[in-house]
């Protein structure tokens, strides 16, 4: 048999105590305090009742404020748009203007594919782009890559008729991959 000496029961009058007091502050005073400290947070946002007419008013006028903001904004003529397309040409009607662009520059165009919107960012773009031509919800912008064989002054001929047509395409890459009749690489949106 085991034998219950003093300093055991003296050990066991501290220790269930002790493991008690710690448990209620673990479990029960940390969470009451985690709750307090949360609510007394939120109190100190809100307003006073002495000070809430005054502050209310101040919301008012800085409401007010945004507001003929707002119109002011509102009535300011938009800028002429930095594009010009029909906004009910089919993506297939987009691509082929500009494969037209391309053979037109003396560009021969080897390969043409969609590249994947790879993040948010990408996303963002096509809508602006579209936002840009001045067309409304519901447009996306495709990203696209060609490969094209023809030499730089043919690439250059290319760009510039975009620009001066002021047709509906970025281009957001371009990479020269061998020298003389050169492969180059076209990335665009459109």
């Amino acid at each position: 048999m085991i034998e219950v000496r003093a300093q055991d029961k003296i050990f066991l009058a501290l220790l269930v105590p002790v493991a008690l007091v710690a448990g209620y502050v673990y479990f029960w005073r940390l969470d009451a305090a985690r709750r307090l400290d949360d609510l007394m947070r939120r109190n100190a946002t809100l307003v006073a009742v002495e000070d809430f007419p005054s502050r209310k008013r101040m919301a008012e006028r800085a409401r007010d404020d945004a507001r003929e903001a707002l119109a002011t904004e509102r009535a300011v003529p938009r800028p002429p748009a930095k594009m010009q397309a029909d906004p009910n040409a089919t993506f297939a009607e987009r691509e082929r203007a500009v494969l037209d662009v391309f053979r037109a520059a003396g560009l021969c165009v080897v390969r043409g594919e969609t590249l994947p919107k790879s993040s948010a960012i990408d996303e963002n773009a096509g809508g602006a782009i579209w936002r840009a031509a001045g067309w409304q919800r519901g447009w996306s912008a495709e990203h696209r890559r060609y490969e094209l064989d023809g030499t730089y002054p043919a690439v250059k001929r290319a760009l510039d008729v975009f620009s001066a047509r002021q047709m509906a395409v970025i281009p957001e890459k371009v990479e020269m991959h061998a020298p003389g009749l050169a492969r180059w690489i076209v990335e665009v949106w459109l």
